[in-house]
């Protein structure tokens, strides 16, 4: 659930950026945060992922004579990690403060480096010790503890949002104090109560840095292509469209982040599923999996379909006239997502299994490559849709490779009658949406062409469970399955 909140934390304020920001204003703040989230994938060295690893309680140090679940000795772990990220972030910080001048004109056209752009990269020095602190808590299984500190730095970042936005008027500036002050207050937690638990401040030596470096650093380019592709996109559009565009489009992904979070929790509860059934191989289980995955296509169809369909009277309710037209693009991006629906399937394929990860990594990295030169041309011929088109070829790219890569092995294979039964449904719904808005409903009303999307949905719903009844059963087994391993947890 924090994980949801995180990904969502800019979509619950939306209504009150695009009422205190231009359409213009709102694309400027949507560079820097998505500068900041490149910087901070950086500067955190993909120490969260070594933390998670090594920081477990029952971790096991390996040939060094140290019993399993040493207190001490992931100590040390997390004591280097500590500092290896502090130190990336320090370094990085001031090298993005000297060469901003060089940069500030090609990332953020007509816009000036100071104050704004200057005071925002501060957060940079606080923003990747809050994600090692985040990847303790989840090494620790400390889900509550989690949770209260996702939900303490939302609240206090949007209040510190409002607070400098609204009463104080401070604009863009005000945004990037609210940063720096939210990221900065949390990392001295964080500091405070890694302390508390006895994992900071403890001596380590160059071969615990040494050993988290190798483990972490190649995460790394997974995570910095994806970001570096989302920052490429939108200073192309600010280049060839606009910076009020590039601010829609920030919208209108939105949309996507939406499904995203689903569809990614959705994963991770299928994944620990999946790796019990490939490695016990009970009986029926190739049948169980491919119900489940027609399952997670299914629900991906539902959910996709609705933002297309919802997506405008959703944006008139919670912004201004001047952010309507993001709708336009939501139905193109949301098919994205529903094609994505086929790639996770593959995924938990490959990741099950130990040379899987060198695939991973090349489909992110040859899917946002080749979205780049997608998303000039398509901005440059067809604006904002052209990049939602780029953003379609793009994932359909990234599903094709995987579940390609993923024929290889021994595993389930994914049910394509199905598959396509169900998606076959999901496009009808964007076909109409995406008609409708071309010839702008026909003059209908805001009531009527509700009516028309309501009607829609239905069918749409009633189809997925006449096509293939098996969706409920299997989603059944999964929530009970799921619900009996949190039983035995607790």
């Amino acid at each position: 659930m924090a994980s949801i909140l995180q990904k969502l934390s800019s979509l619950i304020l939306l209504p009150i950026y695009t009422r205190l920001l231009t359409p213009e204003e709102y694309g400027y703040f949507n560079l820097i945060v998505t500068l900041l989230m490149l910087g901070g994938a950086i500067a955190a060295l993909g120490m969260e992922y070594a933390v998670v690893r090594f920081c477990h309680p029952s971790f096991n140090i390996k040939g060094n004579g140290e019993g399993s679940g040493d207190p001490r000795r992931q100590a040390k772990f997390y004591t280097a990690a500590y500092a290896a990220v502090l130190s990336a972030a320090v370094i990085l910080t001031i090298v993005l403060t000297l060469t901003g001048p060089l940069y500030a004109p090609l990332i953020f056209p007509n816009f000036d480096f100071y104050p704004v752009i200057l005071v925002a990269l501060a957060s940079l020095l606080f923003q990747p010790l809050t994600v090692v602190y985040l990847a303790l808590l989840q090494a620790r299984s400390m889900a509550k503890s989690y949770g209260i500190y996702s939900l303490a730095l939302f609240l206090c970042n949007g209040g510190l949002t409002v607070l400098f936005l609204g009463p104080l008027d401070f604009g863009l500036l005000g945004i990037a104090l609210a940063l720096v002050t939210a990221n900065g207050l949390f990392a001295l937690i964080a500091t405070v109560n890694a302390m508390k638990m006895g994992m900071l401040w403890v001596r380590f030596e160059r071969d615990d840095a040494r050993r988290l470096l190798g483990y972490a650093v190649p995460m790394l380019p997974h995570t910095l292509t994806l970001q570096a592709t989302s920052l490429a996109t939108r200073v192309i559009i600010s280049h060839l469209i606009s910076v009020a565009a590039a601010g829609l489009f920030n919208i209108a992904m939105y949309a996507v982040n939406f499904i995203d979070a689903i569809q990614t929790a959705f994963h991770r509860a299928f994944l620990s599923w999946y790796f019990t059934q490939m490695d016990e191989r009970p009986s029926g289980w190739r049948d169980r999996v491919r119900d489940v995955i027609a399952t997670f296509v299914g629900a991906s169809v539902v959910i996709s379909s609705s933002v297309a369909l919802f997506a405008s009277e959703l944006l008139m309710l919670m912004t201004p006239e001047s952010f309507h037209a993001a709708a336009r693009i939501v139905p193109l991006l949301a098919l994205s997502m529903m094609v994505k629906a086929v790639y996770y399937p593959s995924l938990s394929a490959l990741l099950y299994h130990e040379k899987g990860t060198r695939a991973v990594l090349l489909i992110s990295g040859t899917s946002s490559v080749i979205s780049i030169p997608l998303a000039v041309l398509g901005a440059a011929q067809f604006g904002l849709m052209g990049v939602a088109a780029a953003q379609l070829i793009q994932r359909v790219i990234m599903s094709g490779m995987a579940v390609r890569s993923s024929r290889r092995l021994d595993t389930p294979r994914i049910p394509w009658a199905r598959v396509v039964r169900l998606q076959a449904s999901g496009l009808a719904a964007v076909c109409v949406v995406m008609v409708g808005d071309h010839f702008s409903w026909w003059g209908l009303g805001f009531w009527p062409v509700l009516s028309v999307k309501v009607l829609v949905w239905i069918v749409l719903v009633a189809y997925l469970f006449v096509c293939d009844p098996n969706l409920v059963n299997a989603a059944r087994s999964v929530i009970r399955r799921e619900s009996q391993k949190q039983a035995e947890v607790h």
